[in-house]
């Protein structure tokens, strides 16, 4: 679900508003978008409600990514305002104008996926980023490299 939808307390717009920083720290030619998805009824329907969604794009394509945009979904065990919510875990995908070209999730081996990887380089500081993510919900990961 759009990241801007979900701000429910002080707390969570302050670990919201934390995420394109840390993204940013590595990348700092990236434009945050909090409402990736568009507010239609389907595109709703289809949207995860246990997820805050961004996108990061660049100004063209970044060959280093292999994605001129990247979707992160930090994933939840229920709805962010549930009082019991736990976090679960993170989702990222490289796309071009055309396609998926890459995917990434912590909840399995934390390892990419995909046609066109991003450089190793890239894929180190991307598992940075997912680690403070982490951390910022109280669930510091344990990185295979």
């Amino acid at each position: 679900m759009n990241a801007s939808t979900q701000a429910a307390s002080i707390g969570a717009m302050s670990k919201i508003a934390s995420i394109p920083l840390l993204f940013r720290s590595e990348f700092s030619s990236a434009i945050v978008d909090f409402s990736p998805w568009t507010m239609d009824e389907q595109t709703q329907q289809e949207c995860d409600p246990n997820s805050l969604d961004f996108a990061f794009s660049f100004p063209g394509w970044h060959s280093y990514l292999s994605c001129g945009c990247v979707l992160l979904q930090v994933c939840f065990v229920n709805k962010l305002s549930e009082r019991n919510n736990s976090f679960h875990g993170i989702e990222a995908f490289g796309h071009g104008h055309r396609k998926q070209y890459w995917g990434f999730s912590s909840m399995t081996d934390w390892q990419f996926y995909g046609d066109s990887l991003p450089t190793e380089t890239c894929q180190q500081q991307l598992k940075y980023i997912f680690n403070q993510i982490h951390t910022l919900f109280g669930c510091p990961a344990s990185l295979s490299n």
